[in-house]
């Protein structure tokens, strides 16, 4: 019977699934990542990686497992795994197909909602047992109509984000490196153009929705967030290192801006401590998330399933959906910028 490895838990249906197709082995410890050290020795009699959680499968790993067949990820990416590492054991990496950008917009706009609107402070504000009176200037949030979004990278995730903003009744401005067609852009609520200067200057709420790459590692620092409005917000739910967090903890501190929400930060899991700078909790004007973005149990059922389908697909002698280093069939290898 096959032997497929899983170094973190997953969604019961897709567990379920996988041991009618053989003998699984799942990693169930709450106290993080799996450490690399057991990983070495789960894989090495394994014919089946099962990839997940930014749990890093390196060279080593992929060395050691034997007689590796498949490595199926439940990523569009799998930057964590060393790919090169699998063609050069003739092994498929599959990944799969982007199911999570309308929940992340989804996602995004409640967290630029929970910031905007001050949620989680008011939810403290009544458990301390502090709400005395209503009065006409306690907990003023900042209204969305009528208000300036300004969206950096209009993919899939700026996208959804625009269509809401415009269900919201608010102006779309955005920035991309190909700007939209004149067609596009009437169908984000007639959304406009603009210089990613420009934009910081303009929005009243900043949306950060673009990849990570080298152009874009580091991008908003002190410089940008200076030209930001005294009441603008800031949202991030696209990668951390392309925001400098400590900027942006001076901006927030000085009230140069008036809030921020993070999902996404410049150390995450697997690194030693992950989690925004120290500083940051010590604030109020910012709403704070652990990296949730696509964390919708439909949305995570459907990931899990679709590396199910593919491990399925190979053990059938069929070519997976979704291979990342198209090389092993004799394809040309694909060349992707994105760092993660």
């Amino acid at each position: 019977m096959v032997k497929i490895f899983i170094p973190q838990k997953i969604s019961e249906i897709a567990f379920e699934k996988l041991k009618t197709i053989g003998e699984v082995t799942m990693y169930t410890g709450t106290d993080g990542p799996m450490p690399h050290d057991e990983i070495l020795k789960e894989v090495k009699d394994k014919d089946i990686l099962y990839a997940l959680g930014e749990v890093e499968f390196d060279r080593e790993v992929i060395m050691a497992a034997n007689p590796l067949k498949l490595v199926s990820a439940m990523h569009m990416k799998a930057t964590f795994v060393d790919k090169k590492a699998c063609s050069e054991r003739k092994v498929p990496l599959c990944g799969i197909p982007n199911f999570v950008s309308k929940t992340t917009a989804e996602f995004t706009f409640a967290l630029l909602m929970a910031t905007a609107w001050r949620l989680p402070e008011a939810h403290e504000y009544l458990r301390n047992n502090e709400w005395t009176q209503n009065q006409s200037t306690s907990f003023l949030g900042s209204r969305l109509y009528g208000k300036t979004i300004g969206i950096v990278g209009m993919g899939a995730v700026g996208s959804g984000v625009a269509r809401r903003a415009v269900a919201c009744d608010m102006n779309v401005i955005y920035h991309k490196r190909t700007r939209l067609s004149p067609a596009e852009e009437i169908t984000f609520g007639n959304a406009e153009y603009r210089a990613l200067e420009d934009l910081f200057m303009e929005s009243d709420i900043v949306v950060l929705c673009t990849s990570l790459t080298n152009d874009t590692k580091g991008l908003v620092g002190e410089e940008l967030l200076s030209l930001m409005k005294p009441t603008s917000i800031l949202i991030n739910t696209s990668r951390g290192p392309i925001l400098d967090e400590e900027a942006l903890e001076n901006a927030l501190r000085d009230k140069k801006i008036l809030g921020a929400g993070l999902d996404v930060y410049e150390v995450e899991v697997p690194e030693a401590n992950p989690g925004p700078r120290k500083g940051l909790f010590e604030l109020e004007n910012v709403v704070m998330t652990p990296h949730i973005g696509s964390a919708a149990r439909e949305t995570r059922d459907e990931m899990a399933m679709r590396a199910v389908h593919n491990i399925e697909r190979f053990l059938d002698g069929k070519r997976p959906f979704d291979v990342l280093n198209p090389e092993v069939y004799g394809e040309a290898a694909s060349n992707d910028e994105v760092i993660g």
